[in-house]
């Protein structure tokens, strides 16, 4: 039997019969490489010619199978001089025009009287009509014509006949290689189809039937292969807590940075520091999902556990997604933490040089106690003397090698991922199935309600500028967010320089900054501070300002051509207002036309809630898209929704998990390895 592996082999090195090489070339236009991606390349509808409809019966647009007589057969030309046969056929209910155009064979081809089958799409004039039909006699088409045929996602390249041929030429030499990836005794238990039957049913069944019993094995298997790879590595983090650590339980520090707080932590808060804590003092290995609303306080839960550690003779890392949000971070704690004398230091990109030595060397010899940055702290070059609690902010911006090769240079792999974007329960069963997850689900006090407006007209825009106007007069300031950092012949929307030249014509009297991601970090930096500092009273920005960024007297939001964002992105941005004492707004500008776009529009104006809006956002976008990231390989699923399938989820998450446990977290079927690896490696 040879290797399953195999499967994952580019098709040219397969001998499929009247397949030629430019063909496999054009398949890489449909993602379709290996033979793998061929056989997974399933139909996304059927055409059913089981079943005969009435003349009587049809409607215009249909595609339908007829069975009638011919009659009235003649050859016509068109005004280009192209010829046209045109015949009628009837089934006793009813008659139905037929043409095919440059195919004069036919005249002789059809027989008056004879009874045939017609398979086309059905359109309306005088009379119903079919244009260059397939057709059969029926008293030589009984079994063939009664069958169900796939329908391809195609391209210009490939008709629907072109692409049943290549499916069905694989099929047939090849087939044998997909040996089972479910575990038998998992078949069995839930009466699952067997994996080479389902591939031939699902591209060609004999009834629908077929078709039912391979979408449902199908989607088992996806999400299998999926949950699988997730909690494989939960079981491996449950495992080193065999292999347990002591803390002296020092708490010293912590209590001096409450109490130099000002403010009491909300009981949300108390109640997610207190699961933390009670892990880390049993010596088990943290592996936490921390997931609170924009302005929850996730921030403080996570400085406050890595004091904890700190104390306790650990290095910590806060890694963020941008050096804005990295230097954010760190300008928030490094003061208040070197009163405690805990030295804090920012490792970023632009960290170069000498400087960067100097801190690389103190990082290795535990002369530095917390390290913020960015990506550049999963760097070859950095090592640490003695790393115990990793936190990584807005997790959903890193990818699965780079959050695994910062756990690998600690001494104790304890891990906290947080997140701003509420995670629907779909998700957190699934793509966080391998997370305990903590949630922050109450605000602290001071917290201002955003009130949001959708603006779609000129009068009404007028009016939103007067109102910005009365509140900047007041002393407050405000955000302007565009799309695009430069103008662009393609598309209509303001570019964030546009946008910038706009504001000042508007409001010539206030001072205007202008913030993008293409800007060198000092000047970034520079205007950040001097917004911070009310020396500038609006920030035209893109959205290098979703996350993290704090100035209390930032009162209004304006968010240009909202129909570009998601939701997720837009409540993350109306999340950078609220954050004073003073009332805040968030005015959403878009003249858009698109329901879609519509939708999140009315969504955002009804509600603040985060979950609500993550699950409509979900339900809006592709699953994929919704933390903008292919890791998670729920951009792949073809079976499943993600919104309405939850219970589908649950059951085949407790499969793996069952499997996992009584395996002692290993995966002992070959094939299901083989996939989960390819799966994984193909999604970081």
């Amino acid at each position: 039997m040879e290797r399953y592996d195999r499967v994952f082999e580019p098709l040219g090195n397969f001998e499929l019969k009247g397949i030629t090489d430019k063909s496999i070339e054009k398949l890489k236009n449909l993602r379709i490489v290996t033979l793998y991606d061929l056989f997974y390349y399933f139909p996304r509808n059927y055409e059913d010619r089981t079943n005969f409809k009435s003349i009587n019966q049809l409607k215009e647009g249909e595609y339908a199978v007829i069975k009638g007589k011919l009659f009235g057969i003649e050859t016509l030309r068109t005004r280009t001089r192209k010829t046209m046969i045109k015949a009628k056929v009837s089934d006793g209910t009813g008659f139905v025009e037929l043409v095919w155009f440059q195919m004069p064979y036919l005249k002789k081809s059809l027989k008056m009287g004879d009874e045939y089958i017609f398979i086309g799409n059905v359109k309306r004039g005088y009379n119903y009509q079919m244009t260059n039909p397939e057709y059969r006699k029926y008293a030589e088409s009984k079994g063939v014509s009664k069958e169900i045929l796939p329908i391809y996602s195609s391209n210009k390249d490939f008709n629907q006949r072109s692409l049943r041929k290549i499916v069905k030429t694989a099929l047939d030499s090849y087939t044998e290689l997909f040996q089972e990836n479910i575990p038998e005794e998992i078949l069995k238990k839930y009466s699952i189809a067997d994996r080479k039957k389902a591939l031939k049913d699902i591209h060609f069944p004999q009834n629908t039937r077929d078709i039912e019993e391979a979408k449902r094995r199908f989607a088992i298997e996806e999400l299998l292969i999926l949950e699988t790879g997730i909690l494989e590595k939960r079981f491996a983090i449950d495992s080193m807590n065999n292999e347990m650590y002591v803390l002296e339980d020092n708490k010293n520090l912590v209590k001096k940075f409450l109490g130099n707080l000002g403010y009491s932590l909300t009981k949300a808060q108390k109640r997610v520091v207190t699961e933390i804590y009670k892990e880390l003092n049993n010596g088990k290995i943290i592996n936490r999902l921390l997931q609170g609303d924009v302005g929850s306080g996730k921030t403080i839960v996570a400085v406050i556990m890595l004091l904890y550690m700190i104390e306790n003779s650990y290095q910590g890392v806060f890694m963020a997604p941008t050096e804005i949000l990295a230097t954010q971070h760190y300008l928030s704690i490094a003061d208040t933490l070197l009163e405690l004398g805990i030295r804090v230091e920012l490792l970023t990109g632009s960290v170069k040089g000498r400087k960067k030595d100097a801190i690389l060397e103190d990082i290795k010899n535990g002369k530095i106690d917390l390290i913020v940055g960015t990506h550049s702290l999963i760097e070859d070059n950095v090592e640490f003397h003695k790393l115990g609690l990793i936190v990584i902010d807005e997790q959903h911006r890193f990818g699965v090698v780079q959050r695994k090769k910062l756990r690998e240079k600690g001494v104790i792999a304890n891990l906290i991922v947080m997140s701003a974007t509420p995670i629907p329960r779909s998700l957190a069963l699934s793509i966080y199935g391998d997370l305990d997850v903590s949630i922050i689900d109450e605000m602290p006090p001071g917290r201002t309600p955003v009130k949001t407006k959708w603006i779609n007209s000129s009068s009404d825009a007028e009016k939103a500028y007067s109102f910005i106007q009365k509140k900047l007069t007041e002393g407050r300031q405000a955000y302007f967010v565009a799309p695009l950092i430069e103008e662009s012949e393609k598309l209509s929307f303001k570019s964030v320089q546009e946008l910038f030249k706009e504001v000042t014509r508007r409001f010539p009297q206030c001072r205007a900054g202008l913030l993008h991601g293409r800007m060198k970090n000092s000047e970034k930096d520079e205007i950040m501070h001097f917004f911070k500092n009310h020396k500038l009273d609006i920030l035209v920005a893109t959205t290098v300002i979703e996350v993290g960024i704090n100035v209390p007297n930032a009162s209004i939001m304006v968010i240009n051509n909202t129909e570009r964002f998601g939701l997720s992105a837009l409540h993350q941005l109306r999340g950078r207002v609220g954050r004073g004492i003073h009332p805040s707004y968030c005015f959403l500008f878009s003249e858009t036309d698109n329901d879609v776009s519509k939708s999140r529009l009315m969504i955002m104006e009804s509600t603040t809630d985060g979950f609500k809006i993550a699950e409509e956002d979900l339900r809006l976008r592709k699953p994929g898209e919704i933390f903008g990231i292919r890791q998670s390989g729920f951009s792949d699923l073809k079976f499943i929704d993600i919104i309405h399938d939850v219970k589908t989820i649950k059951m085949v998450r407790d499969i793996a998990y069952e499997y996992l446990r009584k395996n002692s977290g290993k995966i002992k079927n070959t094939h299901l390895r083989i996939d989960i690896d390819n799966k994984f490696l193909e999604n970081l």
